[in-house]
């Protein structure tokens, strides 16, 4: 091949590239960016999806388009897109992106929830299914009810904060079926590693905070270069994440070789591994780890933010309180406290749940998805490695969907005839993701919330203290992977 044959097959591969550019559909509408830097500086870090929320009314679309350094962004602004991406197109929308700062220098890595779409996020999420599949729910629930009579006098004493003794509720129940571990009454060392660490992550998960997220070569700067605080962070907090990680798997290994071990996901897994050699085994046990690990710091800090709101919630609005505890003194009565098998005779309590997790979503900015190949979306591009964002706080605040969404009413999910309305999306179904990266821990997330909201009414009323200065409506919500109150009456 001469050199003039060379040159024409570079301008025919320079040309098909051009056109093909030229032909493919345009990205989705969104705020002008700068030249290389795109919209760096447009990118929220704070309350990122009340800014998305804005973006889809300014620019009149359901789906946004935002370029950071060379990083394509996309947000879902409905119900609509969302499923029609993540549920029917999950081939190529069921992958995750890689944030830096987490994921390498934090320690993060070995979360399934935020793992690539490949081999090992599905040997993890098949583990994580095989033990705590839906029809085993009823096997859950006598730790919940133990777990649930153990909350009771510790809110009902003014001693006790009421936001701590919600963590270490919802952490004792993730941890005893986690790991088998009987967390103690007060200061429990694996409450408190947990905490701190989904503490640290939180700081860590906000969009667009650290710039080594979008300049990954970043995380080779050495930690005593100036602008490299982020560096010696994650140097400390990753040890947090390494003990929040290790120390109760170790703890459950250790009374497994005592032959004391209580009956636990991480137990029965381990016993149940079936390896040839000494790093197959080993591979497994890293495995049982990770799951273990993400269900013990997700099934606290998701469950705990819905039972802060809801308790938020009922300080603001006493009326639905009251109507709540009217039905479960009618279904219930004076003599027993709330069970599980009360639930389908409880349409108003199950309603007003539904409505707290609409009313301010646990996930009002879900972690991102990313995709495997390019697409097409209502007629615009969105090109392969993409972030996709679903913004769950404007499915939730939608009026056509939720009449007057700004108003708390649980009344909204229930019929005429007082029944749950199967026609009203349910937020649990939004909250929890769609695809094939929904949340397999659901169902106990939602069966701790039904049951501890349930006795929590049934016992005592909710209101708030008289010597707080601020008042309910005064109370922020942060942002962050799993969001919490910013203020909590004691």
């Amino acid at each position: 091949m001469n050199k003039l044959d060379v040159w024409v097959s570079l301008l025919m591969v320079v040309l098909y590239c051009l056109l093909k550019r030229w032909k493919r559909q345009p990205l989705a509408p969104g705020p002008p960016g700068y030249p290389i830097i795109g919209n760096l500086f447009d990118m929220p870090t704070k309350s990122s999806y009340l800014t998305f929320t804005e973006w889809a009314k300014k620019y009149d679309s359901e789906i946004l388009n935002i370029n950071v350094c060379g990083t394509n962004i996309v947000i879902l602004n409905s119900l609509r897109l969302i499923t029609e991406l993540f549920d029917k197109r999950s081939a190529i929308y069921s992958s995750r992106p890689q944030f830096t700062m987490i994921s390498d220098l934090m320690g993060w890595g070995f979360l399934f929830s935020s793992m690539p779409y490949d081999d090992h996020w599905r040997r993890r999420r098949r583990l994580f299914q095989r033990f705590f599949p839906a029809s085993r729910a009823s096997e859950l629930q006598p730790q919940q009810r133990t777990h649930v009579r153990r909350l009771l006098p510790r809110l009902m004493d003014p001693k006790q904060n009421f936001a701590q003794s919600l963590r270490h509720f919802t952490g004792g129940v993730a941890i005893t079926l986690a790991y088998g571990i009987d967390v103690k009454p007060a200061n429990d060392p694996f409450i408190d590693v947990s905490e701190r660490a989904i503490s640290l992550l939180n700081q860590a998960s906000a969009p667009g905070k650290y710039l080594v997220d979008i300049i990954p070569l970043l995380k080779y700067v050495p930690d005593w270069f100036p602008g490299a605080q982020f560096k010696r962070d994650a140097k400390e907090w990753r040890k947090v994440t390494m003990r929040f990680r290790e120390a109760p798997f170790r703890a459950t290994k250790r009374d497994m070789d005592m032959g004391v071990a209580s009956p636990s996901y991480t137990a029965t897994c381990l016993e149940n591994i079936n390896a040839n050699t000494m790093q197959e085994r080993l591979a497994r046990e890293e495995e049982v780890k990770d799951t273990a690990a993400i269900f013990f710091g997700g099934g606290t800090d998701t469950t705990m933010s819905v039972l802060l709101t809801f308790m938020l919630a009922m300080t603001r609005y006493p009326s639905a309180q009251l109507k709540a505890q009217e039905e479960l003194d009618k279904v219930v009565g004076p003599d027993r406290l709330p069970d599980f098998r009360d639930s389908p005779n409880l349409p108003y309590l199950n309603a007003l749940l539904r409505e707290v997790m609409r009313w301010h979503p646990t996930a009002p900015s879900a972690v991102p998805h990313s995709t495997t190949e390019d697409d097409i979306c209502d007629g615009y591009f969105i090109p392969k490695g993409s972030i996709v964002i679903p913004n769950n706080w404007a499915v939730l605040q939608d009026a056509n969907t939720y009449p007057n969404p700004t108003y708390f009413d649980p009344q909204r999910f229930l019929t005429s005839s007082g029944k749950l309305d199967p026609d009203v999306i349910n937020p649990a179904d939004v909250i929890f993701g769609f695809g094939r990266r929904a949340c397999p821990g659901a169902h106990m997330a939602r069966s701790t919330m039904f049951i501890t909201a349930a006795c929590i009414l049934h016992t005592m009323s909710i209101s708030w203290p008289s010597s707080e200065r601020t008042r309910p409506s005064d109370v922020k919500f942060s942002d962050s992977l799993f969001p919490t109150l910013n203020h909590s009456p004691v």
